[in-house]
């Protein structure tokens, strides 16, 4: 009996050592990562990836524990030297062809993310899912955008009350100068139409542009919604800004007092995170609608 029960623990150590083996090589076998865009970053640990990320842009802050990770700079000023010391096995980036070349010269594997729009994010996702041997993961985020979406979105039949937003992505603090505002085929402009809404500069087939204070009088703006990651804003400060539209009292959205502005960062990086831009856009839009109809 004793002989049975020692031969049971002889095996179980074996077993248990097995194990850690097998597991240890996996680990050593994972491809170690380099992010170079936030987006990129989010989605890696979105997928249970995160642990293989030993470079990231400057500005991959989020999820939290990004910020322990070395970084290699920014997107027009990476440091090159750095990821060489690093050694990634993998390097995701937002296209860009410069950069491409440079790093495949180097001797690395880069893999292109694009993000500008819903498409493009869910492309990426896949696209991350399958270099890194987690399709089974990225389908599953996938579906839940896609849900989320579904879950948002509304039904042109029903004729319900659709508001025209101004999407600004940049202006100077405390002015309407360098006024930069969003256009079709971006990430922003379909989220808030898949609510309900519509964007007053759809018809402007570019992304991102600049405007004058004499196009924005010529719309029939409803709402504005602003998007300034790098501004932090007490309340004072947060109703001092909305004043800086007092300027076109003629339109809707300054008379009804519905100018949105928005400092989270989530907003300006199109990545597994639009379903909460949805469900805020959905909420706006909901709550517009009903005071329309009281």
């Amino acid at each position: 009996m004793k002989k049975l029960f020692f031969s049971g623990v002889i095996l179980f150590l074996i077993l248990t050592v097995f194990v850690d083996f097998v597991q240890a090589q996996g680990d050593k076998n994972q491809p170690k990562l380099v992010s170079l865009a936030p987006h990129i970053t989010e989605i890696i640990f979105k997928l249970g990836a995160g642990e293989q990320l030993i470079g990231r842009s400057e500005f991959c802050l989020y999820p939290p524990s990004a910020a322990s990770i070395e970084s290699v700079g920014g997107y027009l000023n990476i440091d090159f030297e750095k990821i060489v010391i690093l050694q990634p096995d993998i390097i995701f980036q937002f296209p860009n062809e410069e950069n491409r070349r440079k790093l495949e010269n180097l001797g690395f594997t880069v893999v292109d993310m694009p993000n500008e729009t819903i498409s493009d994010i869910l492309v990426s996702i896949e696209k991350a899912g399958r270099v890194l041997n987690l399709p089974n993961r990225a389908d599953e985020m996938i579906a839940g955008i896609r849900d989320t979406l579904a879950l948002v979105s509304r039904d042109d039949s029903l004729n319900l009350y659709s508001p025209s937003a101004l999407l600004v992505v940049g202006r100077q603090r405390m002015s309407l100068a360098h006024l930069y505002v969003v256009g079709k085929g971006t990430y922003l402009n379909e989220i808030w139409e898949i609510c309900g809404g519509k964007n007053v500069m759809s018809d402007v087939d570019v992304r991102y542009f600049s405007v004058s204070k004499e196009d924005l009088i010529k719309k029939n703006i409803e709402v504005i919604m602003e998007f300034h990651p790098d501004w932090s804003l007490n309340h004072s400060q947060w109703l001092q800004e909305q004043q800086v539209w007092k300027l076109f009292q003629n339109l809707s959205a300054i008379r009804q007092n519905r100018i949105y502005i928005f400092t989270e960062r989530l907003f300006v990086i199109p990545g597994p995170r639009i379903t909460t831009i949805a469900l805020r856009f959905f909420e706006i839009i909901e709550n517009i609608s009903q005071a329309v109809h009281d």
